[in-house]
C-alpha cells in the first residue's frame, strides 16, 4: 500500500533542505559577528563564491543587521513554491498512476458511457419511475426507486458527468495554462473532494497574498517565525492532502 506519494517525498525533502539552509545561516551569522567585532582589518575567513576584498568589513558590518528580514522573506516565498509545487506534481502522479493523461481520459469517457448502455428490463422499469418532472409531492417514490437503483449499480447524472472531471483537470495540469495559486483550494475541495478546513484555508490564503506581495517587490512586514509557522502549516496541510490522496486515488482500476 502507498503510504505516501512521490511528489510529497520530494517536497518534504525540498522544503527540509530550505529549513536546514536557515538554521545554517541562524548559526553562522552570530559567528561572523563574533569576527567583525574583533580587533581585525579583515574578516577571518573569506567567503565561499566571492573575492573577500570585494566586500569589506564595514560592508559586512553595515548589511548583517537586517539578515533575518532577509531570510524570513525568502523562507516564504520558498517553501509556499515547494507547496504550489507539490500540489500540482501529486495531481500528475494521480493521472500517471492510472495510465497518463489520455489512457485515464478514456477510461473515464468509456465507463460513463457503458452506462448508457441498455440496462435489465427490472432497471428500465425502475428508472422509469423518475423520469418525469419533479413533484416535490412524490418524494418518498423517488427516493425509493433512487436506492433500487443504486444498489444496481446504476449512474445516476452526476456520476455520468465525471469524464468532464477528468477533462478539467487536465486542462489544469497544463505547464502554460494550467492552474493558479488562487485556484488551489477549490481543486482540492470540487477535484479531489479534499475536505479544507476554513482555518487551512484563511492561511493559505493569507500566506499567499504575503508571497505575492514579497513576490512583486512589494516590501512586506515579516518576521522568520512567522515564515517559518507558515512552512509548518503548509507542510502538515500537504501531508493531510497526501493521506487523502493514497486512501482515495491511488486505487488500481481496471475496470
Amino acid at each position: 500500500m502507498k503510504t505516501h506519494s512521490d511528489s510529497f517525498a520530494n517536497y518534504k525533502a525540498s522544503s527540509q533542505g530550505h529549513i536546514d539552509f536557515i538554521v545554517v545561516v541562524c548559526h553562522a551569522v552570530p559567528a561572523l559577528r563574533a569576527d567583525i567585532a574583533l580587533p581585525r582589518p579583515e574578516i577571518t575567513h573569506p567567503p565561499d563564491h566571492f573575492k573577500k576584498d570585494r566586500n569589506p568589513k564595514s560592508w559586512i558590518s553595515s548589511h548583517i543587521g537586517n539578515y533575518t528580514d532577509e531570510l524570513a522573506r525568502s523562507a516564504l516565498l520558498t517553501v509556499f513554491s515547494y507547496f504550489e509545487g507539490y500540489v500540482k506534481d501529486s495531481l500528475r502522479e494521480i493521472v500517471a498512476f492510472h495510465g497518463g493523461e489520455s489512457a485515464f481520459q478514456d477510461r473515464a469517457r468509456i465507463r460513463s458511457k457503458r452506462f448508457l448502455q441498455s440496462h435489465s428490463a427490472k432497471i428500465s422499469e425502475n428508472k422509469r419511475k423518475l423520469q418525469d418532472n419533479p413533484d416535490p409531492v412524490k418524494l418518498a417514490k423517488y427516493q425509493k426507486y433512487g436506492r433500487l437503483l443504486d444498489a444496481t449499480g446504476y449512474r445516476f447524472p452526476t456520476d455520468l458527468l465525471s469524464n468532464f472531471g477528468v477533462r478539467f483537470l487536465r486542462a489544469k495540469l497544463d505547464d502554460k495554462r494550467g492552474m493558479r495559486a488562487f485556484e488551489i483550494p477549490e481543486i482540492l475541495s470540487e477535484c479531489l473532494l479534499f475536505d479544507i478546513e476554513a482555518s487551512e484555508r484563511n492561511m493559505f490564503e493569507a500566506a499567499r497574498g504575503l508571497r505575492n506581495k514579497l513576490a512583486h517587490g512589494r516590501p512586506q512586514p515579516i518576521t522568520l517565525a512567522t515564515a517559518l509557522r507558515y512552512a509548518s502549516e503548509l507542510h502538515s496541510l500537504a501531508a493531510k492532502i497526501d493521506r487523502h490522496i493514497c486512501e482515495h486515488f491511488f486505487v488500481i482500476q481496471e475496470v
